[in-house]
């Protein structure tokens, strides 16, 4: 019988008698014999290297790329150059959306950042989706070795996807942040009221508030009533918080360090304003003094609203940037008395839903006099209370109103408290 193969086959191989790794078959040496049998077979000399034909082919190689014309030359760098520059769009653009605003009307500030979160949105991902494609195709040229075209489009990438978060989270936060219905003053429609309620809403105004570096990108929003004018101004009573936001409760307000604030009259015209005179704490009254011609009537202060008895009726108009106009009639539920170290003063509670971006608005009685501020509510057992300061705290005011000292007022005139 034939032996098979492998049986032949051997690790020594015949040539210089070393054993290997392998088995070899008859007749077949290892692999350096192979190697140095081939080697042979090329003659004496062995593997010749022109080093002159290779030195020419680089000359030559040279002068090609040295004689090459400048257009050519740049279109090399024409991709990294677009992406720098999607790149450089998209920082600008998340530069543009984070910086300040100053105060203006609140669908004039709501389109520009609307507006800006939109276009940082997509330039942010245009600059990330050329980034990553040049990235990937870059890998495939011989430019991926040049450390300026990788960092040109990584920049791109790194840009791009800053830009884009930026911008769809302001975008997002700018289309549904606004919990009103209506980005400026609804048109008033017939609602069947008396003379003296249609006065009310007539005095009635929106008042918008900057933080304290002035920056309007985050609003304070409030309701006011028009207590005084004349031919050229109109004096707004509202809430500290509402027309500064960025004093603590409870701190020291002084008029010459409020912001700008902006004011829309019932009519349709608005305008920049100031903060004229603020109540010290923990009053919290202000009023705006808002330059216009020929302003809304103004409504009366009721100099003592201590007479008012629970169940008397008590009107206020809500914010109308909510769900448009509305006059709400509700009934005086208690007065507290509250002690501070700023003296003793009363709060009334009233059946009436104060809610968001009512704060500042007025609280009237049968009469149409302002008998109060709306400054807060309570949420407990039960339906919700409205809380308002009394106009008896407002006494300064009224006094100079009456004494016509209004363009008089400052931080020196002392709200009076009723000990």
């Amino acid at each position: 019988m034939a032996p098979k193969p492998a049986a032949l086959a051997s690790r020594v191989c015949p040539s210089c008698k070393v054993a290997g790794p392998a088995r070899l078959l008859p007749g077949q040496s290892c692999a350096l014999c192979e190697t140095q049998k081939a080697w042979s077979e090329l003659g004496n000399q062995g593997l010749v290297i022109d080093h002159a034909a290779i030195d020419e082919a680089v000359q030559r190689r040279r002068g090609e790329a040295a004689g090459e014309p400048l257009w050519k030359k740049l279109v090399v760098w024409f991709p990294p150059a677009i992406t720098v520059g999607i790149a450089a769009f998209a920082a600008w653009f998340a530069v543009r959306l984070l910086s300040s605003r100053e105060i203006s009307s609140l669908d004039t500030l709501l389109s520009d950042l609307q507006g800006t979160a939109k276009r940082t949105t997509l330039v942010g991902l245009l600059a990330l989706v050329v980034g990553i494609v040049a990235l990937f195709r870059l890998r495939r040229q011989r430019q991926f070795r040049r450390l300026p075209f990788v960092i040109s489009h990584a920049i791109a990438v790194m840009a791009g996807a800053s830009a884009l978060v930026i911008g769809a989270v302001h975008w997002y936060e700018f289309s549904g942040g606004f919990s009103g219905q209506y980005t400026s003053m609804p048109p008033r429609e017939a609602l069947g009221v008396t003379t003296h309620v249609d006065r009310i809403l007539n005095a009635t105004v929106v008042v918008l508030a900057p933080d304290g570096d002035g920056d309007a990108t985050r609003l304070a929003m409030g309701t006011g009533a028009v207590v005084a004018a004349d031919d050229h101004r109109a004096w707004i009573v509202t809430c500290s918080h509402v027309a500064m936001p960025y004093i603590a409760v409870g701190a020291p307000r002084h008029a010459k360090d409020a912001q700008p604030v902006w004011v829309q009259l019932s009519d349709g015209r608005q305008g920049r304003a100031s903060v004229r005179w603020a109540a010290p704490p923990p009053l919290d009254v202000v009023v705006i003094e808002l330059p216009i011609e020929h302003p809304p009537e103004p409504v009366t202060i009721s100099a003592d609203a201590s007479a008012m008895q629970p169940s008397s009726s008590v009107t206020f108009v809500p914010n109308p940037y909510r769900s448009g106009w509305k006059v709400l009639n509700g009934e005086l539920l208690r007065r507290e008395t509250h002690r501070t170290s700023a003296g003793s003063y009363d709060l009334l509670f009233t059946s009436l839903p104060v809610t968001y971006g009512d704060s500042g608005s007025g609280l009237f009685d049968a009469r149409g006099q302002l008998v109060g501020l709306n400054t807060w509510t309570r949420v407990g057992d039960g339906p919700s209370q409205g809380i308002s300061l009394p106009s008896e705290t407002m006494r300064a005011l009224v006094d100079a109103i009456r004494n016509g000292k209004l363009d008089k007022l400052d931080d020196t005139i002392q709200t009076s408290t009723r000990e």
